[in-house]
């Protein structure tokens, strides 16, 4: 890191931009990558919504990207044939699922115009390759660490729309590490960002991947995308317009998964002893073909189930043990025990 940047740095923390030298680094070490890009686009962490440079439309960089890209992908994709061929007559809201490394160049590769992507992955964005490309793509950067930088990050996403360019959002907000869940939660954002001063909504349009290994770099191991019809957010609400397209694109999931999964529970835990072993390990390999992980945030970022069992078993674990709570507090102990082992998403 030269001296620049640790000035930079410092004006940051100064102004609360970031809440500390990690927002930058994940913790890890910097290049001269680093240096270049932080230098050129420390300000797309700036609150400053008006601020023209905030917004980068590249045309002839979607162009490049869509005739070059497919072969920077680690597997081939393929499209479903009944994706969605329509021409959209004003500017889009794509929704995504997040699973794999390539899933926002598989995405870039999905659309049909110039697509600014919603990104929140500062270490990766300043010090790697990836972020220096997203630079010329055209990106919304958010550090998810600083709650005014999650607020204007949604004003900023409108003034995207406005100026005629389309969007492309992760609404999971991390990879999903679950074993059980075809997607995580689903935040909001994408429908306060969708809706127009007027009440009226832009619509949303859903793209799936589905891929049987992400650790498989065989040919044959392919990316199936799925990019679905328009959705009218109008007459829904927040929570409604969540359930909907999640359900969607959840449906989606599974059918393309029945479709093209072809693996067998004795292929899965060929080598382990258990089926929580064998996932720790998938992790672990999935985790490690990350450029720059932000362990604070991969792992606290995604929208926190209210219904969760360590909702119940939490309190009671923590109670101060007495003669006649001593069974009850044991029993809730092991239970949270046994949820904070099994919960993956929290722990990788």
């Amino acid at each position: 890191m030269n001296k620049k940047s640790r000035v930079i740095i410092d004006e940051m923390l100064e102004s609360g931009m970031i809440s500390s030298e990690q927002d930058l680094t994940g913790n890890s070490k910097m290049s001269l990558l680093f240096d270049f890009m932080l230098n050129k686009y420390g300000y797309l962490l700036e609150d400053n919504v008006e601020e023209e440079k905030q917004i980068i439309n590249k045309k002839l960089f979607h162009t490049i990207l869509t005739t070059v890209g497919k072969y920077f992908l680690k597997n081939p994709q393929v499209f479903e044939e009944n994706s969605n061929k329509l021409v959209y007559d004003e500017p889009v809201i794509y929704l995504v699922n997040h699973r794999f490394k390539d899933d926002v160049l598989a995405s870039l590769l999905s659309v049909k115009d110039e697509t600014t992507v919603f990104f929140g992955s500062v270490p990766l964005f300043y010090g790697t390759i990836d972020g220096a490309l997203l630079s010329q793509n055209g990106v919304v950067l958010v550090n998810r660490k600083v709650s005014s930088s999650r607020k204007s990050s949604v004003d900023k996403a409108k003034k995207v729309l406005e100026e005629n360019n389309n969007l492309l959002m992760f609404p999971e907000g991390v990879w999903n590490k679950s074993p059980n869940k075809l997607l995580l939660d689903f935040f909001g954002g994408f429908y306060r960002i969708a809706q127009k001063e007027d009440g009226t909504f832009y619509k949303v349009v859903p793209i799936v991947h589905y891929i049987g290994d992400t650790n498989n770099r065989s040919r044959k191991n392919k990316i199936h995308t799925f990019v679905d019809q328009p959705i009218d957010l109008s007459n829904m609400s927040e929570e409604e317009a969540i359930t909907f397209v999640r359900d969607r694109m959840a449906t989606i999931y599974y059918g393309m998964m029945e479709k093209y999964g072809t693996t067998t529970r004795d292929k899965l835990l060929k080598g382990y002893s258990s089926s929580q072993e064998a996932w720790e390990a998938e992790l672990k390999r999935r985790v490690a073909t990350a450029a720059k992980y932000d362990f604070d945030i991969e792992t606290s970022a995604d929208k926190r189930d209210k219904n969760s069992p360590l909702v119940v078993w939490e309190p009671i674990a923590n109670l101060e043990v007495t003669k006649e709570n001593a069974s009850h507090v044991a029993y809730a102990r092991q239970k949270v025990k046994e949820l904070k082992l099994n919960d993956f998403q929290h722990r990788f």
